[in-house]
């Protein structure tokens, strides 16, 4: 005859108990061993001379642009924009930027926040050659990161107006998921804004129905899986949730046609509070007049920076 056991609603409950118990540590342990990698591999030469080139490219209504080009590592340079408010008085706050499209996209919004004070920089994103070997895919995009905080260490080392204590980031798309590896790491930026992000670029590449995605499928057919291994490590949603205490705005596109509802939904759901979500009905370019409202607002409360409000009224027309 076999024993038998009898199981009661303590038993029971004391054993679901201790697995709920292993499951959350290994869980806690498995997001420290990302983190811990990931600092392993974000790492760079703090050392290392920006040897910063510059140019003026103008001055528009009391706003210096200039276009630099400086040391992300020994071997790697990165072109930028730096927008900056001819006349200041002390410290100000200060944005990076980071837009998948290259940085005179966010020029507009640059110029935006320097009639409130803000000083932004722009960096040129390093993309990978999405047509080259995927070897290499993780290389560019550890680049990147490393670009913007670089592009931090520029805004505190070389300029004596910007408050290190209110320092913001903005990212789209591809520059938002840079973006939230690049915060989770670094803890110099005091508010964040991620549009039209999603968990990651592998699930971008291995979902999304646009000519992009589709041409990298079709590409590589069978061997898919194994280039998506070399930079499913970077995918956003492992570092979402490690953010705090900066403060997030996402800003997400009902009509984007290479991001879901639910995908920029789940990306939102997984990060840490203080965060915000906004919609719009907009594609993948977040212009709306609404969203970039919403942008300026958000950076110019958590920077500290001039009122936003006539500014924005008198760039509409708005007495």
């Amino acid at each position: 005859m076999i024993p038998t056991t009898t199981v009661t609603p303590m038993l029971l409950s004391t054993a679901m108990l201790r697995v709920s118990i292993r499951f959350i540590a290994f869980c806690g342990f498995l997001a420290l061993s990302i983190i811990g990698a990931a600092q392993e591999t974000f790492n760079y030469d703090k050392n290392l001379p920006l040897d910063e080139n510059q140019n003026e490219v103008g001055i528009r209504n009391g706003v210096r642009i200039l276009l630099l080009n400086i040391a992300v590592t020994a071997n790697v340079r990165a072109d930028c924009l730096l927008v900056a408010p001819v006349r200041s008085k002390g410290k100000t706050g200060a944005v990076v930027w980071m837009h998948s499209g290259g940085f005179f996209e966010q020029l507009p919004d640059a110029l935006l926040l320097a009639h409130a004070g803000a000083i932004s920089l722009l960096i040129d994103p390093i993309v990978p050659d999405w047509g080259g070997p995927p070897e290499r895919w993780h290389e560019s995009m550890v680049q990147a990161i490393i670009s913007v905080r670089r592009g931090v260490d520029l805004l505190i080392r070389e300029r004596n107006d910007v408050d290190p204590q209110r320092i913001a980031y903005v990212g789209h798309s591809y520059g938002a998921l840079i973006g939230v590896d690049a915060a989770a790491i670094d803890h110099r930026f005091r508010a964040a804004v991620f549009e039209v992000g999603l968990p990651g670029m592998s699930v971008h590449i291995r979902t999304a129905e646009v000519s992009f995605a589709n041409e990298i499928r079709q590409r590589l057919g069978d061997r898919l899986d194994s280039a998506l291994r070399q930079i499913e490590p970077l995918d956003a949603i492992h570092y979402v949730d490690r953010l705090a205490p900066t403060a997030l705005l996402f800003q997400s596109a009902h009509l984007d046609p290479g991001i879901s509802d639910e995908q920029a939904q789940s990306f939102f759901d997984a990060a840490n509070e203080p965060k915000i979500l906004r919609w719009y009905d907009t594609a993948h370019e977040v212009i709306d007049i609404a969203a970039i409202s919403d942008r300026a607002r958000f950076l110019a409360s958590q920077l500290a920076l001039h009122p936003i409000e006539p500014i924005l009224k008198a760039k509409i027309g708005i007495r």
